[in-house]
């Protein structure tokens, strides 16, 4: 059944023949040309893992102070405040 479906994907993009493409585009190219593209693309990839740790930080606060509160709601330390 996967067999079917993988078969179907790759008759439907064909993958491999783009990989290859950009394998040989990447081979064609000079040394100054590699060097540079793999500076640029490891800057992106730096900057883009910064921006991912920033925002995933920022939601992971957020879900521990809710999941905090929760647990002190759930073990009743807070009814003298909120009355329950």
């Amino acid at each position: 059944m996967f067999d079917t479906i993988i078969e179907t994907i790759e008759n439907l993009i064909p993958i491999q023949g783009i990989i290859d493409s950009a394998f040989d585009f990447v081979n064609n190219l000079g040394v100054i040309e590699q060097i540079i593209g793999l500076l640029v693309g490891g800057i992106i990839v730096i900057l883009g893992t910064f921006e991912l740790v920033k925002k995933l930080s920022k939601i992971i606060i957020v879900v521990l102070i809710l999941g905090g509160l929760w647990f002190l709601y759930s073990g009743g330390f807070l009814d003298g405040i909120i009355g329950g």
